[in-house]
């Protein structure tokens, strides 16, 4: 398994800079604090999350040195707007008071036509869907009606990206107008998968595994109470396969909820997915192990979907979809989804080709069978078959 090339200019910077950076949370947060003029992180806030995090970066990661300035900025980012968020809480005490609109929560395992899937129905009358810019950057940076400066840090990232990292953006583009997770929300409580996903950070994952997420959903309600503020709308349309694991929690965040679980076979979903973290976390250490990313993506994957079949039950309005029939039938699919949540189907558009990709996988690439994941899997092949095809 090879990945891109490291960049001439990284591999300078990481000859010049001689040695990994450590990264301390108090020194980042006071930073930020003194470049935002803004001090006040919620009275809900939990440093922990960010400290077990930034110690498993420092001890575990790897990261090269221009690896580690990345999720330096990465974190300032969450930082800063958490900062701003608070801000705009105390200065307009009503964004709290709205109600939450309906939730459309679309989810599944990772490659099973999640992201597709969002797009289109983000593009109903009325839906409210996530752009990327949204979720790096909720709050608005000085003014209440500010957009231009987070439309301008997302697609910097957009660019650092496809400059670092072509491969990565072929299987999953970074587009900083189009539709992402909401686990970008989370991110800005430090607790969601996104970091096990871009390093090796198991400590991480394992205080992530062990710690109850009812607080980080909680105030991913509070962000979509604040993008609702700025602009409007009748429903979410949300998206990520995080939330398999916690839809009980959800449950009691989002009442007014609707859910769509995408299904795939996990023989191509799971080379596909471990292939796509490869290529990310290239983009942040030359010291990539397959087998770390197998070895803790495997038992993570059997979780969230045993979790998923479990929690499941105690949602009220689901509906399940094969991810051949969203490419077979895509317009009655759709159509099917919208008379099911009581809209009107999106006027066709036509997809950004970067969209599509030229990804190419083999289970033997990470050590896999396809009788080994059968007999792992072999519960959720017999659930999802049923439930698709009731």
């Amino acid at each position: 398994m090879e990945g891109t090339k490291t960049k001439w200019p990284i591999r300078l910077f990481n000859i010049i800079s001689g040695s990994r950076i450590k990264i301390d949370p108090n020194k980042l947060t006071k930073a930020t604090m003194r470049q935002s003029g803004l001090s006040n992180l919620g009275a809900e806030y939990n440093p922990e999350p960010l400290e077990v995090l930034c110690k498993s970066i420092t001890d575990e990661a790897r990261l090269h040195p221009f690896g580690a300035f990345m999720i330096k900025q990465k974190l300032i980012g969450q930082i800063e707007g958490r900062l701003w968020a608070e801000h705009w809480f105390r200065t307009h005490p009503e964004i709290l008071d709205q109600p939450l609109l309906p939730v459309v929560l679309i989810t599944g395992l990772q490659r099973t036509g999640t992201t597709k899937l969002q797009r289109l129905l983000s593009q109903m009358d009325g839906a409210r869907g996530l752009r990327s810019w949204e979720g790096l950057y909720p709050a608005p940076i000085g003014n209440e009606s500010e957009t231009q400066k987070r439309i301008n840090k997302t697609k910097l990232n957009e660019r650092a990206v496809r400059w670092i990292s072509p491969s990565f953006y072929s299987i999953h583009p970074i587009e900083h107008e189009n539709f992402e997770e909401d686990v970008l929300l989370l991110d800005l409580d430090f607790m969601s998968s996104s970091s096990e996903a871009i390093m090796h950070v198991p400590s991480y994952a394992d205080y992530l595994n062990r710690t109850g997420q009812t607080a980080a959903y909680a105030y991913e309600v509070k962000l979509l109470k604040l993008l609702q503020w700025q602009r409007p709308g009748k429903y979410w349309v949300l998206k990520s396969p995080h939330h398999l694991e916690y839809l009980d929690i959800i449950k009691t965040q989002m009442p007014d909820l609707k859910l769509i679980w995408t299904h795939r076979d996990p023989k191509a979903t799971i080379p596909s997915y471990m292939s796509m973290l490869y290529h990310g976390r290239r983009m942040f250490s030359e010291e990539v192990v397959a087998r770390d990313i197998t070895d803790h993506w495997i038992p993570k994957i059997d979780r969230m979907l045993t979790k998923g079949l479990k929690d499941v039950k105690v949602l009220s309005a689901v509906k399940h979809l094969h991810f051949n029939d969203l490419l077979e039938r895509e317009s009655k699919i759709i159509k099917e989804i919208t008379d099911w949540i009581g809209a009107t189907p999106p006027s066709p558009k036509e997809e950004s080709k970067s969209y599509y990709s030229s990804h190419r996988y083999e289970l033997q690439d990470w050590g896999l069978t396809a009788d080994g994941i059968d007999d792992q899997f072999g519960y959720y092949l017999k659930a999802m078959k049923s439930l698709t095809h009731a």
